[in-house]
């Protein structure tokens, strides 16, 4: 009777266990999906805004800027 007993508080024990990885498990992923739409999830996934401004200048630095062609 004993060992059925101790058999059961293990089973028990185990099951707590498994449930609160889960939900460390689930409250991980929440947080991860959260800080995703925060910052990667913006337009642009993050890359600055200004990338014609600065191919611009290249441009302007390669062959000239229009102005003064």
């Amino acid at each position: 009777m004993r060992y059925l007993h101790e058999l059961n508080v293990q089973i028990s024990q185990k099951r707590r266990s498994v449930s609160v990885s889960k939900q460390m498990d689930r409250d991980l992923c929440n947080q991860h999906f959260d800080t995703f739409q925060t910052f990667w999830g913006r337009p642009g996934h993050g890359a600055p805004a200004g990338d014609k401004i600065n191919k611009l200048k290249l441009d302007d630095l390669l062959y000239g800027s229009p102005e003064t062609s």
